[in-house]
């Protein structure tokens, strides 16, 4: 049944072809992203993610509005923050160290995509089918140390990026779908806004919910501080299993598209 869904909208997107009557252009997006669980999906992890799409299309032809497209997207599914202390020995001295440790589920998202618009002057509804992945992973990482010992000044090392992580859990699942919405456009059709959203049918994945990475115990190995490496290493799970289920999900987008 869903495979004759999804080979009847394919039709559809051809048959709106026979609306154009301009030059149809390629176009840039870039959308903030809001996913929202379905089904089996939807009862192991009722959260909400949010995040971005960076997308590109580009048109069969000249005077032909079918665009070939290709989307990425990521999008956070929770996130939890802690700090611990710990004492560091450094030159047969024990230190204390704060760590600010960020554990985070997240997602990625890929799709190639065949979508037909038709060209109004000012809205411009989009029809589009999509086929493409989805990669589930958790991280734990150090994000920032911080000491107030005067023997050895870690606030040096403090950084925005990950000093130290580990990925404890990541998985990929087939994503499938069609959507539409609608192009609404300014500055003589040179740019304008998307709203848009797409219903995406996804393989079976395990992962981690919000609620899972609050009860992690994250843990820090450190060594004997000989080198910047050993400042330590994260550690999450708490022998807490992921979860697995399909993937189905509604993505709702607003953001914006520029035509070149």
């Amino acid at each position: 049944m869903r495979k004759s869904i999804f080979t009847l909208c394919l039709l559809g997107l051809f048959a709106l072809c026979t609306t154009n009557t301009s030059q149809a252009q390629i176009h840039f997006g870039f959308d903030v992203s809001g996913g929202f669980p379905l089904n089996e999906f939807q009862a192991q992890n009722p959260n909400t993610g949010v995040g971005i799409n960076l997308n590109a299309f580009f048109p069969f032809a000249p005077q032909v509005p079918v665009y070939i497209g290709l989307d990425f997207g990521f999008q956070g599914m929770g996130t939890r923050n802690i700090q611990k202390n710990i004492n560091v020995n450094i030159i047969n001295t024990s230190i204390p160290i704060n760590f600010d440790i960020a554990t985070s589920n997240n997602l990625i998202n890929g799709h190639a995509i065949l979508r037909t618009k038709i060209p109004l002057p000012l809205v411009q509804p989009y029809f589009e089918g999509l086929i493409g992945f989805k990669h589930f992973y958790t991280r734990t990482s150090i994000k920032n140390i911080t000491s107030t010992s005067n023997i050895i000044n870690v606030e040096e090392l403090q950084r925005n990026s990950e000093i130290a992580g580990e990925t404890l859990q990541q998985s990929t699942a087939l994503s499938y779908g069609f959507g539409g919405g609608f192009h609404i456009m300014f500055g003589g059709g040179q740019f304008g806004l998307n709203l848009g959203a797409r219903y995406l049918l996804g393989g079976q994945a395990s992962y981690y919910t919000r609620e899972d990475i609050r009860d992690f115990d994250v843990t820090i190995t450190t060594d004997n501080g000989t080198s910047n490496n050993e400042l330590g290493s994260t550690v999450g799970g708490n022998n807490i299993q992921p979860r697995t289920s399909r993937t189905d999900m509604i993505m709702a987008n607003i953001g914006i598209v520029i035509k070149l």
